[in-house]
């Protein structure tokens, strides 16, 4: 009891030493705890994010339009995403493990392990790129070996060592048939724009040639660099150059227009052309495609019917004209003076047949030759084209005399003749004369010329005849 007695006065007074801190240490404890849970509470919520972070990183990784690969220095595919996957024609989960240069081609092989020891030994050297980038053959499970661009470059841990190797591949075959199908595109748009019947020019608002195709450049005698630093302006004869900014001005409003002008060429010569000329959109603005065609037979034959017209007109007055005259002297004279008139040619002669002396004797004469032959100049039959005509009763055209056998030019120092037309005057079945057209053209005669110039034979004829029997009929009254 006295043990007893002596500790518990001791034990009491350390009873109440601790028992006044214990309010403290509890609070203490309780701040301890809140601190704790708050920073759980932060952490947790930093795990969340770094969970959305690398959920969405994985959702970019997977959806990325090229094909991520990442491998140890050997090759090894430790991830892979979906395109990737797609690819290579395999599952996602297929990739992990297996080796990246199953799917290389071998001819790509040696200079990419080159490369990647260098890295792993050297480390990066200094200057070179920070990735390596190349074209490869990349080879599926099922299927035809495609091209593929790729991307190169090294993992680092946190001490700087290259550790792993991250690869991007983007297929090319896609981009390869793409760039074809643009080249076969432009291909087939050249061909058709070159090879178009007409000449094509393309040129802005302000006048300047943007692009002109083949038929333009050799219609004109101009090369495609020439004519791009050229406008309209430039090409236009000087007559219709006024022209160029109002019609530029109607197709604004209109859009759409057709008009004739004349182009120069190179060398000065000119040719008639349509055109016809739209608003287009070109280059990413507004441009005019006119489309230009050569219209110069479609004159030729205009002019070809104006001087038909023009002829038969002609024919009806000379036939008036010579059928009034009633002197055979008179009739011959005043026929190859309106045969020269009205035809423009150098040169007009008409002969009668002296049959007594075998000879054309010139009876009239009209022309740039009129001063040079007497009066009485005389062919012996069959001789020269007249000759040949008179004797045998055909006409003979000769639309280069150097090629015609029967052709004499009896004053070659003096008279220019290219082209020669003898036709015959014939009274029934009978050769009277012969009527002669010359020119200093070459080719002046075509079957329009031939078919006038005979109608005009035959109705001297017909004027001989009646001057042939007024003559007779006088003659027998004198009598």
């Amino acid at each position: 009891m006295s043990n007893h007695s002596l500790d518990t006065p001791a034990d009491s007074g350390q009873h109440a030493d601790v028992q006044p801190n214990l309010p403290t240490d509890l609070a203490d404890l309780h701040a301890t705890i809140r601190d704790l849970r708050r920073r759980n509470a932060e952490l947790a919520a930093l795990c969340a994010e770094l969970e959305d972070d690398r959920r969405r990183y994985r959702e970019v990784f997977d959806l990325a339009p090229d094909g991520y690969v990442l491998t140890d220095l050997d090759g090894l595919i430790s991830d892979a995403n979906r395109t990737a996957a797609a690819l290579l024609s395999v599952r996602q989960d297929f990739l992990a493990g297996k080796s990246l240069w199953v799917f290389i081609d071998e001819s790509a092989h040696g200079a990419l392990v080159e490369q990647i020891t260098r890295w792993h030994t050297a480390g990066w050297p200094q200057g070179q790129p920070v990735t390596l980038r190349g074209q490869v053959l990349l080879r599926v499970y099922k299927g035809a070996p495609f091209p593929a661009d790729y991307a190169l470059s090294p993992a680092r841990d946190g001490q700087g060592h290259i550790t792993g190797l991250r690869w991007i591949f983007r297929d090319l075959s896609e981009r390869v048939r793409t760039e074809q199908a643009l080249r076969e595109s432009e291909y087939y748009y050249r061909t058709l724009f070159d090879n178009a019947g007409d000449a094509i020019f393309i040129h802005n608002l302000t006048g300047r040639y943007l692009e002109v195709n083949r038929v333009a450049c050799e219609t004109l005698g101009y090369t495609r660099e020439e004519l791009l630093r050229m406008t309209p302006a430039d090409l236009n004869a000087p007559e219709f150059v006024d022209q160029v900014p109002g019609r530029i001005s109607r197709l604004r409003e209109a859009d759409h227009i057709f008009f004739e002008t004349i182009y120069v060429r190179r060398d000065g010569s000119t040719v008639p052309v349509e055109l016809n000329s739209r608003i287009i959109e070109y280059a990413g603005g507004p441009a005019v495609l006119s489309i230009a065609r050569d219209i110069t037979e479609r004159k030729r034959a205009e002019g070809v019917l104006t001087r038909r017209a023009a002829q038969l007109a002609v024919l009806s007055d000379v036939g008036r004209q010579i059928a009034a005259i009633l002197s055979l002297d008179q009739v011959l004279a005043r026929a190859a003076q309106l045969v020269q008139e009205n035809f423009g040619y150098h040169h007009v002669a008409l002969f009668l047949i002296d049959y007594d002396r075998g000879e054309m004797e010139m009876k009239a004469i009209a022309g740039n030759f009129l001063r040079l032959f007497p009066l009485n100049h005389r062919v012996r039959l069959d001789a020269g084209m007249v000759g040949w005509v008179g004797a045998h009763g055909q006409r003979l055209c000769a639309n280069d005399v150097e090629a015609e056998p029967h052709y004499i030019n009896f004053y070659p120092d003096v008279i220019p003749t290219r082209s020669e037309l003898s036709v015959p005057i014939c009274i029934g079945e009978e050769t009277v004369g012969v009527l002669d057209v010359q020119s200093p053209e070459l080719n002046e005669f075509d079957d329009d010329d031939i078919r006038v110039i005979e109608t005009l034979a035959d109705q001297i004829a017909v004027a001989i005849a009646n001057a042939r029997l007024y003559e007779a009929a006088q003659q027998t009254r004198d009598e």
